[in-house]
């Protein structure tokens, strides 16, 4: 069944892969990917680590992308040479090409997501639960979108269920092996995010109290292999991008790694702007994460998040503390350290956490493998999020679940529009000399549609006609400046992520409310009106 779902998965990803245009980071991540790569710099991309990156870029070595002349490798910033890097590619005719080859990785990536969940859930909860755990992350628009562009948090989440299992295997038999695997884990997940290094001192730590129970010396020797192997793993990979990495005195990490945390300490602590079912905010709000999931998330998978982990009370107390040493304790650990960052831009930051729940949650099939209607329940489930994958497809990164639809007027940024509509807006444009407000890349822009006026701070004193605007800029990332446009009904969107407007006659600069006021009644044929 994995295996069937798997392959429709990759179908719907690999069109969606093409379809679907550069999103905001993924130039940025190529680039500094093949910087890494061709010319062993590490050091373009201040968001560290490079795992994902280097192993994305592998397939777009194939296609031949153009590279932008530069003397001085290890002095790049990576917004400027990432527009420059996608204006190459714009001029030689290979963005798309090159942006597809870039997602290859990731999808794959995400399939075998759905894997490791299914060892995970076979092993403590029996294969129905496994089946039942891998096929709900492979069945999810949420899973989809993002599944099929360069996002770090499908590696990540792969990262993060990898280490789960290897964790799984040392409570179940501490060797020196399964030591070694959890280290090896454990400098995996801290070479695909900087928030690994949670789980590599969780994984020392667990290890270490676990084993000092049985014998305080073999706990500290287990803790301390561990963490020695996941300190080798940093460094060997470093090194073997960079060799200038070993010029670093500290020791500790290779210090582009420590300039990675220090740039994310100052950026990501920066708070910004957030929108959720009409409440416009900058900053963290705690409700902003279970109200994105409400969103985001297939109804009937939704049911089995909430109810589903009350099948441990079904389960011996030996596999409830597996499920809370391996499953539980890294949640709860990512999941707060994610609601405590002042920058609520999207769900994908959870995904690592939605990844291990769905194992905790898969253990409703134990007290209903017994009972016909819970059999059925769970069948109900999963063929509704396999219907509505399905149907989500080819827009699939701006879905949202019913009665929260359309997505644009109900979440933000990488929710619902991360730039993945260039390609429609530049196909749509031809013939309407159109306003344009666009969210993508560094590189790509108003200039890059047909006949575009650029919408934001211009003079719209005398404006009529055609307005695109990207989702974002309207309620998050250009909000101010695009109040007025929000009181404004429109006549129709681009793949869910691309607002559309039709001005007969100058609109009224009054600043309209935090939510947009939605399409326009058929009786205005196809012109915009005020109506907020």
């Amino acid at each position: 069944m994995l295996v069937l779902v798997a392959a429709v998965f990759i179908g719907l990803g690999l069109r969606q892969a093409w379809s679907d245009s550069p999103t905001f980071d993924e130039p940025v991540y190529v680039a500094s990917g093949l910087a890494a790569v061709l010319h062993h710099d590490v050091t373009l991309n201040d968001e560290h680590p490079p795992l994902p990156k280097v192993l994305a870029v592998l397939p777009v070595l194939f296609v031949h992308p153009v590279l932008p002349d530069d003397g001085g490798w290890n002095r790049n910033n990576e917004r400027t040479y990432s527009a420059r890097f996608v204006e190459a590619q714009v001029r030689s005719g290979k963005l798309r090409s090159v942006t597809m080859a870039s997602r290859i990785i990731p999808l794959l990536e995400a399939v075998a997501v759905a894997f490791v969940l299914y060892a995970l859930g076979r092993d403590l909860f029996g294969r129905a639960a496994g089946t039942l755990a891998g096929l709900l992350w492979l069945l999810s628009p949420f899973v989809l979108g993002l599944g099929h562009l360069l996002s770090l948090d499908i590696a990540f989440s792969l990262a993060t269920v990898c280490w789960s299992w290897a964790l799984f295997r040392w409570t179940r038999r501490r060797t020196f092996g399964a030591v070694v695997l959890v280290g090896v884990a454990s400098g995996v997940a801290a070479l695909t995010d900087v928030t690994g290094l949670i789980l590599a001192a969780l994984a020392g730590g667990v290890i270490l109290v676990v084993g000092w129970k049985r014998a305080p010396g073999h706990g500290v020797r287990q803790a301390a292999t561990a963490v020695v192997v996941t300190w080798a793993v940093v460094w060997i990979v470093y090194a073997a991008l960079d060799l200038h990495v070993l010029a670093d005195p500290t020791g500790v990490l290779p210090w582009p790694y420590i300039h990675g945390l220090d740039y994310l300490r100052v950026n990501d602590t920066i708070p910004g702007p957030g929108y959720l079912l009409g409440v416009a905010w900058t900053g963290g709000r705690w409700w902003y994460w279970p109200g994105s999931l409400l969103v985001k998330t297939v109804v009937t998978t939704l049911v089995v998040f909430v109810l589903g982990p009350l099948g441990l009370l079904a389960v011996d107390r030996a596999t409830r503390w597996r499920a809370a040493l391996v499953l539980g304790l890294p949640a709860v650990c990512l999941c707060g350290f994610t609601v405590l960052t002042p920058r609520d831009i999207g769900l994908r930051y959870l995904l690592p956490v939605i990844a291990l729940w769905l194992v905790v949650a898969s253990s409703v099939v134990v007290p209903l493998r017994q009972h016909i209607v819970g059999s059925i329940a769970v069948i109900v489930a999963v063929v509704v999020a396999g219907m509505t994958t399905v149907l989500s497809a080819p827009y699939s990164m701006s879905w949202a679940s019913f009665p929260f639809r359309p997505g644009s007027l109900a979440v933000t940024n990488s929710d619902v529009d991360w730039g993945q509509g260039l390609y429609r807006l530049q196909h749509w444009a031809p013939g309407k000399q159109p306003w344009v407000a666009y969210f993508g890349p560094r590189g790509l822009g108003v200039g890059d549609v047909p006949g575009a006026k650029s919408l934001v701070g211009a003079d719209t004193r005398g404006l009529v006609g055609w307005v695109a605007v990207s989702a974002t800029d309207l309620t998050s990332e250009h909000r101010t400046q695009l109040a007025w446009l929000r009181g404004y009904c429109s006549v129709g969107e681009l793949g869910g992520s691309i607002l559309l407007y039709r001005f007969a006659s100058p609109p009224t600069m009054t600043a309209g409310p935090s939510r947009p006021v939605g399409r326009c009644p058929t009786s205005d044929e196809g012109r915009s009106a005020r109506l907020g």
